[in-house]
């Protein structure tokens, strides 16, 4: 792959508000943020980080249950509790075992 630089004149107020939003969208940098833009451009793709996203109400319904009997369970200590991350780790390299 080669690569080139693309070298844009912004206002500093503007790319700095620019990299906050990549930031608060999981980028790293504002330019790995332009990056993915570039691509999903090319690839036909739109991109809206901020949007909300709904869900049906069939699966809000299953959720919700799915959280109430969850939370059920955890109050009658039915719920594997982890500390740490090893403790996490070594059940699961138990039941890998078994």
């Amino acid at each position: 792959m080669s690569t080139v630089k693309l070298q844009v004149p912004l206002d500093k107020d503007v790319r700095d508000q620019w990299e906050n939003y990549a930031h608060r969208n999981g980028f790293d940098s504002l330019q790995a943020y332009i990056r993915f833009l570039a691509k999903a451009d090319i690839d036909g793709r739109r991109v809206n980080l901020e949007e909300s996203v709904r869900l049906s109400p069939e699966a809000e319904a299953r959720y919700t249950k799915e959280i109430a009997e969850h939370e059920k369970k955890r109050r009658q200590g039915k719920v594997k509790e982890y500390h740490s991350v090893d403790d996490l780790m070594r059940d699961l390299l138990m039941d890998e075992a078994n």
